[in-house]
């Protein structure tokens, strides 16, 4: 009967200590900051996760799907995402000014992983905003990688095909004179008159952003106000948005009557596009295709005409913000310095996809072999004269690209003027424009 009393003790014991445990580690988990990371699982692996967390015992990475539909009306009701991948870094003065994102220039001060004279400003110029101009004021985020959008990539076997000696490597082309009709050199018809290998593909999305390097060359203002709120119309303004109708309606990029089935990308992969304005990014995509080191060269973004002043800009450059109502400042800092200046920022500069944000993580760019070293070479030149894309913190980068695709089929088609192209593009920008300003009730 003593040797029953004593296991019963003794399981008791057991118990007591096992519900002990359980309580000491649950108490350490609710001790745990939760941070929420918005992002696409390719940019927040679930190794990278395990890896933070074993690091940071006391924070709980979370990762969400990317939405910034429904981030916005999060952010309303006070809840959004405490971190959040921002893909086009210059609608970070629409997000700025309605007071949505985190000035984190408090927390970039004390940083250790990230240090502000290591910080490649030009890169990340973007993700400062005084309230007007960009590459001022706060810190709203910072970039995790930036591709000068306008660097060449071309295909030697099409230029070869045609006869038509590749572009330099070290000296622009420029487009007023050069480029488009280089492109029309390089299209290629059937007998039945349909395309076969367009010269370059102009998608709407990228037709802003190279327009605007355009203008910067040439001293030009989007906008005629000072708040950014009404498109300049003047004539010079009026021929740099005019100068990429061309392309579509000359049928030497893709279009309503000669469409193509993907986007440029993959078109040029396909051999069907003879030089796209990928930038840095596009180098490892190219290689899937046998023989890429002698197939593909790489060449600077092109001048406005020749001895004009070289521009280009990176799209604002793919970044991460903080939500400004952000309940775990610290803590998500914490992880955004960790994913920038930690072991994800220096695999992403080791992968090539992008210049890296930090300018001490630029000797891991892949420079192996004589592809990498060439495409390297080309894209850092190139940064050497970034600009920002001339945004406004009235609409989201969308909006321009939404006008343009709206109304350029039509053009192409015949059934109205470029004239009443420009005037309905300037009309629809205005009205988002005019929009976001009642917003902000200005």
């Amino acid at each position: 009967m003593r040797t029953l009393v004593r296991r019963r003790r003794g399981a008791s014991s057991l118990g007591r200590a096992a519900s002990l445990l359980l309580l000491v580690a649950a108490a350490a988990y609710a001790q745990k900051k939760t941070v929420t990371f918005m992002c696409a699982e390719a940019d927040l692996p679930r190794e990278a996760v395990q890896g933070f967390a074993a690091a940071h015992p006391g924070i709980a990475l979370v990762r969400v799907e990317e939405d910034w539909t429904r981030w916005r009306a999060e952010a309303a009701a006070g809840g959004a995402p405490d971190l959040a991948r921002m893909g086009v870094g210059t609608d970070v003065g629409w997000y700025a000014s309605r007071g949505l994102l985190y000035d984190l220039a408090p927390l970039l001060a004390g940083s250790k992983l990230v240090k502000m004279a290591d910080v490649d400003r030009a890169g990340s110029a973007g993700f400062r905003f005084d309230g007007r101009d960009f590459g001022r004021g706060p810190w709203y985020g910072l970039a995790s990688g930036y591709s000068p959008v306008g660097t060449l990539t071309f295909n030697r076997d099409l230029f070869k095909a045609a006869g038509i000696a590749p572009p330099s490597a070290g000296r622009p082309m420029a487009y007023v004179d050069q480029f488009v009709r280089l492109a029309g050199k390089l299209t290629r018809r059937d007998s039945s008159g349909r395309v076969t290998i367009w010269g370059t593909d102009v998608d709407a999305a990228w037709v802003q952003f190279l327009v605007s390097d355009m203008a910067t060359s040439a001293g030009l203002s989007f906008y005629a106000d000072a708040q950014k709120s009404i498109l300049n119309d003047a004539p010079g303004m009026r021929g740099l948005w005019e100068y990429w109708t061309r392309f579509p309606v000359q049928d030497i990029s893709p279009n309503v009557r000669n469409p193509d089935p993907g986007w440029a990308a993959t078109a040029f992969l396909s051999d069907r596009v003879a030089m796209v304005q990928m930038g840095y990014w596009y180098g490892p995509q190219l290689e899937s295709n046998p023989e890429y080191e002698s197939r593909y060269g790489w060449a600077p973004a092109p001048v406005l005409k020749a001895g004009a002043r070289r521009a280009t800009n990176a799209l604002g450059a793919t970044g991460i913000v903080m939500y400004s109502r952000t309940k775990v400042p610290r803590e998500a800092f914490s992880v955004l310095e960790w994913y920038i200046g930690g072991e994800p920022g220096r695999a992403r500069a080791r992968a090539g996809t992008n210049i890296p944000p930090l300018l001490s993580q630029r000797p891991l760019m892949p420079q192996g072999s004589a592809y990498e070293w060439a495409r390297r070479a080309v894209a850092l030149d190139d940064a050497r004269h970034l600009s920002v894309w001339q945004a406004s913190p009235h609409a989201t980068w969308t909006a321009w690209s939404a006008a343009w695709s709206a109304n350029i089929d039509e053009l192409v088609r015949g059934s109205i003027t470029t004239d009443t192209f420009l005037d309905r593009f300037t009309a629809e920008v205005d009205a988002e424009l005019a929009a976001g300003r009642q917003d902000l009730g200005r």
